[in-house]
């Protein structure tokens, strides 16, 4: 299979005006039985996760991949200024315009990032898996949160203050060099979506998000189980459509024994014929 270029959360396309370009659709809200309903969140959504001043065990996070320079020793001296936080399903983390200058770590569960027009309807960014991280624009330039981050299942995260990544900044190379990687692929992933977003079909939006997820969860790179996967709806947000092309297109590929969805888990059962769908169907990897 031709390798696949890995995505990064896209933080920053509603600040360069191309809001229009990305996912739009009402918000989804999640109920108890994990159904989605359409609901518009008010701008004043509580946020009532838990805290805890001690992040937890360096076990916990050290394996985050804005640490992977920084040696066990290095991390672990961190841990005393850490602060460990849980959020339930549905609660939002950060919200858009918010003046906090930290950097979260996900330890556990998913989030997605996104944000929401006047009218109630949602801008999609990009669901967040363990061992991401998000924040890290605003604790460089210093401006307010520039989207919403919410916990579409129960979170762990732990917490980098302000203060500990401003002292990271100065004395840190390591830290540094991980930080300047990923927002490069940051740069790199924006390029691509919009690509995507103008250029390409929804079908083939899908099988490329689908790609992108699977990558991350393939241990043979021939396979992988997405889990929890996103609804259909959360899909649709995702790649800018509704969710009948999005459940359409996902059909399509489980009646060519490419996917099976099995619960909240859905198996990619060849991943060169997702990425030869791709190809076949208009997109670029």
């Amino acid at each position: 299979m031709k390798p696949f270029r890995s995505f990064a959360v896209v933080m920053t396309i509603a600040d360069k005006g191309l809001v229009a370009l990305s996912a739009i659709h009402h918000r989804p809200q999640i109920d108890s039985a994990g159904a989605y309903q359409m609901t518009v969140i008010p701008p004043s959504a509580q946020r009532v996760g838990t805290h805890t001043p001690n992040g937890g065990t360096p076990e916990d996070y050290r394996t985050n991949k804005l640490f992977r320079y920084m040696s066990r020793d290095e991390v672990e001296a961190l841990g005393s200024r850490l602060e460990q936080l849980r959020f339930g399903k549905g609660e939002m983390i950060v919200q858009r315009r918010d003046q906090d200058e930290g950097i979260y770590l996900l330890l556990e569960g998913a989030l997605l990032a996104n944000q929401y027009a006047r009218s109630g309807r949602e801008v999609g960014y990009r669901r967040l898996s363990p061992g991401a991280y998000f924040g890290e624009i605003s604790a460089i330039d210093g401006l307010p949160r520039s989207v919403n981050i919410v916990a579409v299942e129960d979170v762990r995260l732990v917490r980098l203050p302000p203060r500990l990544i401003r002292e990271l900044f100065e004395t840190s190379p390591r830290f540094m060099r991980a930080l300047l990687e990923d927002m490069a692929a940051l740069t790199r992933s924006l390029t691509d979506r919009l690509f995507e977003l103008t250029a390409v079909s929804v079908a083939c939006r899908v099988d490329i998000e689908l790609l992108r997820m699977a990558s991350i969860a393939s241990e043979d790179g021939r396979t992988a189980i997405i889990h929890p996967c996103p609804t259909h709806a959360e899909l649709a947000v995702l790649v800018g459509s509704q969710r009948e092309p999005v459940t359409r297109e996902l059909n399509r590929l489980a009646g060519l024994r490419i996917v099976r969805q099995t619960g909240r888990s859905l198996h990619v059962l060849d991943m060169d014929a997702l990425a030869q769908e791709v190809e076949r169907i208009g997109g670029e990897l």
